[in-house]
């Protein structure tokens, strides 16, 4: 179902009632009927999608409504309903009515149980107040204003009782995490990096079952939180539909350090923790890209992300058949979207998402304004209306149109931060032009929804309360709050300044010695080595690989890219001091036996 949003603010009025009531500015109770609309109307309904239906609020209340129009009736809506009104009644009332895509204040701040009715009409203003008919009339919505001290009250409550219910530490940064699973026994630690690496060599097989890549734009320093709820949640091993595979889209990461720079040895101290973090993040899950993408991880190189991504996607999984693009703060049902995306009858020039130029009705231009973020130059975008775009947030691309990005990648301009934009334009390259995928729902602007496919702009912990619903087969949308729910921040500027987290990294040297047992020293030229010796007869040399891998990996963070690779290493080494020792007529034959079965066992 295709929507229009209208959004009606409320201001502020000095009540004491406990009842929600009138406005004095607005009169007459709506009639009990409406008109039974034909049936190649372009709308289907009309809602009112905030407050949700039983929810606790504080004044102002914002009121959004909802015009839910058919399928392929966009045009008809717009030349029908040129000039339509969306009018709200509270507690029987009217208080107000504003043209579709206007923005209305109204004056009305009372505590207490209320209803809310939402209604649209053809005609102007004036007309829907003096005759009192409609075309269409929402369901009644109920819910309750209280005070702004019960409120937040309320609302911490509300998260307290959320956050209880995960596990312990799901908030950690990413440093904190790293430094506790450096703390952790060896074995368990292992565990996970072999499984990673599995994953990994997995990765350079073709797949043939590969039906959807799945790519998540992250902040690599900010946003582990988030990749952490979805690894745990829709990405995980057992909610994962098969023939999916989701992927962190990261870029070269960037952290925001203060303005007051200090001691900048400190700085780059921190600096390197973070960015030693990240390796090991990448080590132990095999799921987040960074400077495998050849971009930066910034907000206004968004497009440029975007883009690696499908060259990455078109050159490391080509028999995959679809490619999705999401950003970091939403839940997503994977098994709605692959059998949606298995009914297809098209695999081929196929471009979809939540399209307003469709959906809304509405047609998009370009925002002039230089503070906004999304802000486009003249420079950059000439034409006063933006062509038909899926949002950002979440769009689907067939893969033939993943590898024509992939071969012109050089070639296509980006908006920056513009990424949705920039799809569409270089969509438009090949005469592809975006369609409606239903269900792909935004908190920022409509509400939650039991049906829905995909839920943006919450919390990573909402994203855990809507995992563990669907798990205790609840509704979806069980429990919802939107204060609760709703990510807070979101286009929110970082304070500080930027700095690059591109340190070198490092090679391994090594030394071996043997006296009665192989003592093994690796060390990188900045940083001191670490000895770890084998005993052949209390372990095997396979064992002894992976003592020393965990031990490398904690004391070199900087250097070891894989078990594996360091496996390979060690192995070369000492086949070299074995082939030096061979051609070395004084050291003694004993000795050089010694060596042939250590290597015999290696």
């Amino acid at each position: 179902m295709v929507v229009f949003f209208v959004i009606v603010l409320l201001f502020y009025a000095s009540v004491t009632s406990s009842v929600c009531g009138s406005d004095e500015e607005f009169h007459g109770a709506l009639p009990d009927f409406t008109r039974i609309p034909i049936a190649n109307d372009p709308v289907g309904s009309i809602e009112v999608v905030y407050p949700a239906h039983g929810a606790i609020e504080k004044a102002p209340v914002g009121f959004k409504t909802q015009i839910n129009i058919r399928p392929e009736g966009a045009k008809l809506f717009a030349s029908q309903y040129k000039n339509a009104s969306v009018c709200v009644e509270v507690n029987g009332v009217v208080v107000d009515c504003s043209q579709i895509g206007g923005i209305s204040e109204f004056r009305y701040y009372q505590a207490g149980n209320c209803t809310v009715r939402a209604y649209l009409k053809r005609s102007g203003l004036q007309e829907v107040v003096e005759e009192a008919m409609f075309d269409f009339e929402s369901a009644l919505v109920s819910f309750t204003v209280i005070n702004e001290n019960d409120y937040e009250e309320h609302i911490a409550r509300a998260i307290r009782n959320n956050e209880a219910n995960h596990r312990p530490g799901f908030r950690q940064s990413l440093v904190e995490w790293a430094n506790l699973q450096l703390s952790q026994p060896s074995d368990r630690l292992l565990q996970r990096l072999k499984l990673a690496e599995l994953i990994n060599i997995r990765e350079t097989e073709v797949q043939d079952d590969l039906q959807l890549i799945v790519g998540v734009r992250t902040a690599v320093v900010t946003h582990f939180f988030f990749r952490q709820a979805i690894r745990e949640t829709w990405a995980s091993k057992s909610a994962l539909p098969t023939g999916v595979k989701v992927i962190f889209l990261g870029c070269r990461p960037i952290a925001t350090v203060s303005k007051d720079e200090g001691d900048k040895l400190t700085q780059e101290a921190e600096l390197r923790k973070w960015w030693e973090a990240i390796e090991l993040e990448k080590r132990v899950y095999g799921d987040l890209l960074t400077d495998e993408l050849d971009c930066d991880d910034s907000y206004s190189r968004l497009a440029d992300k975007t883009k690696q991504f499908l060259r990455f996607a078109a050159t490391n999984h080509p028999t995959a058949k679809f490619v999705m693009v999401a950003d970091d703060d939403l839940y997503l049902r994977l098994d709605k979207v692959i059998a949606r995306l298995q009914r297809l009858d098209q695999s081929k020039r196929y471009y979809a998402g939540h399209v307003r130029a469709i959906e809304d009705a509405t047609k998009q231009r370009p925002i002039r304004d230089p503070e906004s973020r999304n802000y486009l130059s003249n420079a950059q975008y000439a034409l006063n209306e933006l062509p038909p775009f899926a949002l950002g947030a979440n769009f689907f691309l067939s893969m033939d149109c993943v590898r024509f990005v992939a071969r012109n990648h050089r070639r296509l301009r980006d908006l920056g931060g513009m990424d949705d934009i920039s799809v569409a334009l270089w969509m438009l390259s090949m005469q592809v032009h975006p369609k409606p995928f239903n269900g792909l729902n935004y908190l920022n602007s409509g509400t939650c929804r039991d049906d829905l496919v995909s839920l943006s702009d919450i919390h990573e912990s909402a994203i855990r309360v809507i995992h563990t619903n669907i798990q205790e087969r609840r509704r979806i949308c069980h429990d919802f709050q939107r204060r609760v729910w709703l990510r807070q921040g979101i286009g929110a500027s970082n304070k500080g300044h930027s700095r690059p987290l591109t340190f070198t990294r490092e090679n391994l040297d090594f030394e071996f010695a043997w006296t009665g047992h192989l003592i093994a020293t690796v060390s990188t030229k900045t940083r001191a080595g670490v000895k770890v010796a084998y005993f052949p007869a209390n372990e095997t040399f396979p064992t002894y690989l992976r003592k020393l891998c965990i031990q490398v990996i904690k004391t070199l963070p900087n250097a070891i890219t894989t078990c594996a690779n360091l496996n390979d290493q060690v192995r070369t080494q000492l086949q070299e001091l074995h082939n030096k020792l061979a051609a070395d007529t004084s050291v003694d034959t004993t000795q050089r036996i010694k060596w042939n079965l250590f290597l015999e066992e290696t």
